[in-house]
C-alpha cells in the first residue's frame, strides 16, 4: 500500500469568537497516510423545516439541510486519487468525508490523534495571533454513517485567542464503502453543538457511495 501525500484540503479556516474576533478554524493539516483527519452516539430525530438538499456528483451522495452548502469537492491528482469534501454548516460548523481505497488501513484512533497534533503545530505557528490549543480529552463515540453504526473518536478542546476561550468539539469515522474507505470528520464550536447535531446526522447517515457511478 503506497503512501498517502494527503494534500492540505483541510486547510486553517475561521471560527467566530465573540464580539466578532475570528481565529482559524482547527482542522489538521494532513500530511501522509499517517496523516490525520474529522464525528458520532444515539440518532436524534432530525426536525427540518423545509426539505433536505440531496447532493449527487461521481457515485457520492448525501442530505444536508437548507442553508448549509458543500464548498469543496476535489480529487487529488495522484495514483491515491483521495477525494475530500467539505460542507460547511452554520457558526462554522464543518463536515468533511475524505474517499479513498488506501485509507482501509487507517486507525481512525491514530488519524484523530495526528489530527490533533497537527491543529497543535498549527497554531505554534501562528504568533501573530498568540493562538493556543489547550489539552484535548479523547472519547469514543458512534453515530450512523452510510446507513450503518460507526464507532469513532470525540475529541474535545479549547481555542484561545486574546485573552478569549472558545470550547470545540471534532469528531473522527471511518466506514467501508463498495469499493472505497471513508473517513468523516465533523467541528463545531461547542456552544453551537446541539443546534447542529442534527444537521451532522442527516448528512453522516445519508451518505452513500455506488463506484463507477457519474
Amino acid at each position: 500500500m503506497p503512501d498517502i501525500d494527503i494534500p492540505p484540503f483541510l486547510t486553517m479556516r475561521f471560527t467566530a469568537l465573540p464580539s466578532s474576533t475570528r481565529l482559524p478554524r482547527l482542522f489538521g493539516l494532513f500530511a501522509s497516510m499517517a496523516a490525520a483527519a474529522l464525528l458520532f452516539t444515539a440518532q436524534p430525530v432530525v426536525a427540518q423545516a423545509a426539505p433536505p438538499i440531496t447532493y449527487s456528483k461521481d457515485g457520492v451522495s448525501f442530505d444536508h439541510p437548507p442553508g448549509w452548502k458543500v464548498a469543496d469537492d476535489v480529487v487529488a491528482q495522484d495514483e491515491t486519487r483521495l477525494r475530500s469534501i467539505d460542507i460547511e454548516g452554520p457558526d462554522e460548523s464543518i463536515v468533511t468525508f475524505m474517499f479513498s481505497p488506501f485509507l482501509a488501513g487507517q486507525d481512525i484512533q491514530k488519524f484523530a490523534a495526528t489530527a490533533a497534533r497537527n491543529r497543535e503545530d498549527a497554531a505554534r505557528s501562528n504568533t501573530a495571533q498568540q493562538l493556543r490549543m489547550g489539552a484535548v480529552t479523547e472519547s469514543p463515540i458512534a453515530r450512523e454513517v452510510a446507513g450503518k453504526e460507526s464507532k469513532g473518536v470525540s475529541q474535545r478542546f479549547v481555542v484561545s485567542l486574546l485573552g478569549q476561550d472558545l470550547p470545540h468539539e471534532a469528531r473522527f469515522f471511518k466506514a467501508a464503502l463498495a469499493g472505497t474507505t471513508v473517513i468523516v470528520m465533523t467541528q463545531v464550536a461547542s456552544e453551537h453543538a446541539s443546534a447542529v447535531e442534527p444537521g451532522f446526522v442527516m448528512t453522516l447517515g445519508s451518505l452513500r457511495y455506488s463506484p463507477g457511478k457519474r
